[in-house]
This record gives C-alpha cells, sequence and structure tokens, in this order.
C-alpha cells in the first residue's frame, strides 16, 4: 500500500485477524530519506533493532507465534526523524491442545455413549475450545462389536489443527447377569449381618444366663466360632512373623491402650489385624470390579489396601470412646460404693475388690484389673494413676490425684470421697441437663453434617453420571480434594460451635 502523503511504501500495515501464515511485511521509504531504522516488537517486548544505512527497501519476515509491532525512524540529509508506527501483526503457529482421558473405552452395546465426556480443547491465543471439537462418531456403528476409532479433531482461529484417534471396544451387554451378581451379593452380605447380628445377641444372653446355669460338657462350635477360630489363627501366625521385626513392635507400641482396653494379647496382634483388613478389602474390591466386567488399577489396589488398614483404627476409636463413655457413665456408682465401704471401715483394697463384685460391664473389668494390680504389691498411687492414663477421663484423673495427696499427707478419706462424690453427682447431673436442652440443636448439626452425602446419594440415583467429571478429569479430582477439605472444615466448625465444655 502507498501513504503518498507520508512518503513511504509498506506492503502490509497491520493484520489483526491470527493467522498461521508468514507475515510478509515490504518497506519502502521516500526519496528524501537517506537512511532508517527499525525495531521489531514482540509480545510487548522490543527486540534488537536493525540499522539501514541508504533508503532501500527492506523485507520483514514474521514466522513465528506472538504478536507484533514495528517502529520504523526515518532520517533525511538533516538528520531529522520522523517516526512511523505500523498496527498489530497477529501470527498463531500452534496448534489447539486436544485433552482426553483415555486411549482406550470399553462400552457395552445399547448403553447411552457420551462422546464428549472426558474430552477438553484449550489453545494459548482462542482458550477453551471443547465447545469446537468434532468427530466422525456418526459416521461408525456402535450397535456392533468390535472396536471402533473414533477421529478428534479441533481447530483454532488461525486454522491450526488437532487430531486424536481413540478406541472404543463395543462388548456384549452384561448388565442383566452384573445386576443378578450384585443382588445376589448384597443379599448374602445382608444375610451375614443378620446372622452376626442374632450371633452377637445370643452371646450377650449367654452372657446374662451364664451365671444361672452349667457349662456342659464337650462343647460344640458352631459357625461363627469357626469363623473366629481360623482368623485368630491367622493373625496369630502372621503376629509371630511380624514380631521378629523391631520396627513393627515399635510402630504397635501407639495401640497399647487398645490392648489394656480390650484385652488383646499384644499390640503386634492389633497391627496383624490390620494387616488381614487390608487383605480382605482388597479381595472385596477384586470381586466388585469382576461383577462390573473391570480390571483393578494400581492407584484402586492402594486405595483399598488403605482403606482396609485404617478401618482397624476405626473400629478400635470407636469402641475405645464407647469404653470410655461406660466407665465414665459408670464411674459415679463406683464412687458411691467405695465410700460406703469406707465408712463401714473397708480398705481401699477392699473397697476396689467390692466395686468389680457389686458392677457389670466394663467398670468392672478395670476394677477387676485394679484390684489384681493391688494384689500384686503395686501402690494404690500407681493402680489409680495408671488407670487414669489408661482412661483419660477428667474425673479419673481427679480420683487418682486425690488418692495420691491423700497416701502422701493423710487425711479423712471419708469426706475426701464425700466431696468427690457429690461434685461427680452435681456434675454429672448439669451434663444431662445441658444434653437435654441441646439436644434439638445436636440433631440440627448431625443433620446438617450428614446432608450432603444424602444429596450426593439421591443425585446419583437420579442421574449416576452427575457426578463422573469429578473423578474423571484432573480438574475435576482437584475440585474434589478441595470439597472434601471444606467438607471436614465444616464438620469440625460446627463441631466446635456445639461443643459444651464443663
Amino acid at each position: 500500500m502507498l501513504l503518498e502523503e507520508e512518503g513511504y511504501y509498506i506492503s502490509v500495515a497491520s493484520h489483526e485477524e491470527f493467522t498461521r501464515d508468514d507475515i510478509v511485511v515490504d518497506y519502502q521509504p521516500g526519496t528524501g530519506i537517506t537512511h532508517y531504522s527499525y525495531t521489531i516488537t514482540k509480545n510487548g517486548e522490543s527486540e534488537e533493532t536493525v540499522y539501514i544505512d541508504d533508503n532501500s527497501a527492506t523485507r520483514i519476515v514474521l514466522n513465528e507465534t506472538g504478536q507484533y509491532r514495528i517502529e520504523f525512524v526515518n532520517y533525511d540529509a538533516y538528520d531529522k526523524t520522523e517516526t512511523f508506527k505500523t498496527g498489530i501483526y497477529n501470527v498463531d503457529k500452534e496448534a489447539p491442545r486436544l485433552e482426553i482421558n483415555k486411549e482406550t473405552y470399553k462400552v457395552e452395546v445399547g448403553t447411552n455413549l457420551d462422546i464428549m465426556g472426558g474430552v477438553y480443547a484449550t489453545d494459548t491465543q482462542d482458550g477453551n475450545l471443547t465447545s469446537k471439537v468434532t468427530t466422525n462418531a456418526k459416521e461408525i456403528d456402535f450397535d456392533s462389536l468390535g472396536e471402533k476409532e473414533v477421529t478428534y479433531t479441533v481447530s483454532d482461529a488461525a486454522g491450526n489443527t488437532t487430531s486424536r484417534t481413540i478406541t472404543f471396544e463395543v462388548i456384549e451387554n452384561h448388565r442383566a447377569e452384573v445386576f443378578l451378581g450384585q443382588c445376589t451379593i448384597i443379599g448374602v452380605i445382608c444375610l451375614v449381618i443378620l446372622l452376626v447380628v442374632r450371633y452377637y445377641r445370643t452371646l450377650l444372653l449367654e452372657k446374662r444366663l451364664g451365671k444361672f446355669s452349667l457349662e456342659p460338657e464337650g462343647k460344640t462350635s458352631n459357625f461363627f466360632d469357626r469363623i473366629g477360630a481360623i482368623k485368630d489363627g491367622i493373625v496369630t501366625t502372621l503376629s509371630k512373623r511380624l514380631q521378629k521385626y523391631t520396627w513393627i513392635e515399635y510402630y504397635s507400641n501407639r495401640y497399647e491402650k487398645y490392648q489394656i482396653a480390650f484385652r488383646e494379647s499384644s499390640t503386634v496382634d492389633i497391627v496383624a489385624k490390620k494387616i488381614l483388613m487390608s487383605i480382605i478389602f482388597l479381595v472385596f474390591t477384586m470381586v466388585a470390579s469382576f461383577m462390573n466386567l473391570e480390571v483393578l488399577s494400581f492407584l484402586q489396589m492402594i486405595l483399598s489396601l488403605l482403606l482396609g488398614y485404617v478401618m482397624i483404627d476405626i473400629i478400635y476409636f470407636i469402641r475405645y470412646k464407647l469404653y470410655r463413655n461406660h466407665v465414665e457413665n459408670d464411674l459415679l456408682q463406683a464412687i458411691i460404693i467405695m465410700n460406703n465401704a469406707f465408712r463401714s471401715g473397708q480398705s481401699i483394697s477392699q473397697a476396689v475388690e467390692l466395686v468389680s463384685e457389686e458392677l457389670e460391664g466394663d467398670i468392672r473389668e478395670e476394677f477387676l484389673k485394679m484390684h489384681k494390680e493391688l494384689s500384686m504389691g503395686l501402690s494404690v498411687e500407681a493402680v489409680f494413676g495408671r488407670f487414669a492414663d489408661r482412661i483419660g477421663i477428667e474425673e479419673v484423673n481427679y480420683l487418682a490425684s486425690s488418692l495420691s495427696i491423700l497416701s502422701h499427707t493423710g487425711g479423712n478419706i471419708i469426706k475426701v470421697f464425700g466431696s468427690i462424690e457429690k461434685t461427680l453427682m452435681n456434675k454429672k447431673r448439669l451434663r444431662l441437663e445441658l444434653k437435654a436442652l441441646t439436644s434439638s440443636a445436636r440433631l440440627v448439626s448431625y443433620i446438617l453434617m450428614l446432608l450432603p452425602a444424602f444429596f450426593i446419594v439421591g443425585i446419583s440415583f437420579v442421574s449416576p453420571d452427575y457426578f463422573l467429571p469429578l473423578v474423571s478429569s484432573p480438574i475435576g479430582l482437584v475440585l474434589l480434594l478441595v470439597i472434601l477439605l471444606i467438607y471436614l472444615v465444616y464438620i469440625y466448625i460446627i463441631r466446635q460451635v456445639m461443643k459444651v465444655r464443663m
């Protein structure tokens, strides 16, 4: 283009649309120009300045991706300058990025196929191009068995194109068989749970009535007894192998409070149970995967093993918490019995023995342990200190401290225990009143904590693929992790708001 009033010639003044072709700019200064220079600016940064000693024409080729602008400085015979800046030149030679989660998909005949599921296309210049992805899916027959190749293609505004071919393996539809198998597994699991519940109810009844009956000779074991014996044998064998490793024993020391509370033979046995539970979870996961006609991935195997390993911790934590609650609820009765024993002139050891004979449940087990420790020669201070460390209840710490002070300084134990009894009674009454006053608020908090889970389950039943993007893409996994963290913080805040400290 000739700009006569400016006295120079430039072939392309600007090219604001993105192009994948080279942009060739020819520049010819006017006749009054003795020399000139030009500077190319790429993506806002100036490159090297080029000097031309005469007024001959020059050709500039822009052949790399970027946004360009050229500034010319013309000099006449008197070294007067005039500056000319071109418009914008946009060159885009980078092809868009096309991301697909898998290279091969397995689909069943007759199922609704989401061709665009897990497909993402982006471009440096044009941004998100997922909506512009095209396929040849309409030309493919997905109603016949075999491998089908689907080609995904996306182009940006400059005309750069990216293509990827994904294989869809169409297999026979086994949904009826899988559904029947899953129903069978669910039915068996429900039956086993029902039998286990009935078995434990029988054990509880047997324990209650055992004191009024005689044990028959040659007692036959039932199915659950045999299963329990097999489990105990596996745990014992595995525990013997684990005891050879010093670091296993060091690691198992953290479960000492569970060993004492639940009469485990050793802490290594608990680690052995964790390993056995991991293997059981892995087997169940493999069965479930087989029923879905899928092969377990390495990540799924690791997750199932970790879930099984942690499950024992959860079970023992819940059991220990219930155990502590039972001891805490019955502690006042134990204090009353001990105080009555002191009033009748009995010693601390006799008072502990009396509690173990009068009460039932977990508190009885604890006082039996303390009575045996006192019989073996341990001091009252050491026995009740071990009880306090084992249970970790504030009232037990208070009781242990009081007995320690009495054993060192002396004092009226009847008056001290009377004060402890009165304090614990008032505290328990206050706790029950607070529990009654906050019952509605606690119910609301439980509903709020469970509401997201019910929402997810309900949506999954209505639309099974609704949450699929959260687990089928890297961005979805990141969002899922963020959601879980927010949910955990949400639960923590609710629990802290509802917690009443006494």
